[in-house]
């Protein structure tokens, strides 16, 4: 009976570890996709999305390079001063799939926004697949 009780403790622990891995994992590529995006390089961030993704990144690049210099390199610095938090990390069960809700802190006081992502996992690595809210 003791051995079953440690064997079961043991599983539990192993299973814990497991979850909060993952967590990790899924916070780590989407603290380094929200850093990049909005420092505006959006050929790093595109690094951490799916295919699709980053080809959407790719039109928004063109869209931006498309600005009067002054409006670009004006949005360019008040880009880079967003802040973010991580606010939740969800793994959809039975799948390879998960959504971030974050908080974005904009310079100047302004009301936060709360937004989300999706992600996939593709390879072994959690990608950011979609832009959410």
């Amino acid at each position: 009976m003791k051995k079953l009780l440690i064997l079961s403790m043991t599983l539990v622990l192993i299973l814990m570890t497991s979850c909060s891995g993952k967590e990790k994992a899924i916070t780590q590529s989407t603290i380094a996709f929200l850093d990049a995006y909005f420092k505006t390089d959006y050929a790093l961030a595109g690094s951490f999305c799916t295919q699709s993704m980053a080809t959407e990144l790719k039109d928004m690049l063109k869209s931006i390079e498309s600005l009067d210099p002054v409006v670009k390199q004006m949005l360019i610095a008040q880009s880079k001063e967003i802040k973010t938090e991580i606010l939740s990390v969800e793994e959809f069960k039975g799948s390879d799939s998960a959504r971030v809700d974050y908080r974005v802190i904009m310079p100047k006081g302004s009301t936060p926004l709360e937004k989300s992502l999706s992600l996939v996992k593709e390879n072994k690595e959690w990608r950011i697949a979609g832009l959410g809210k």
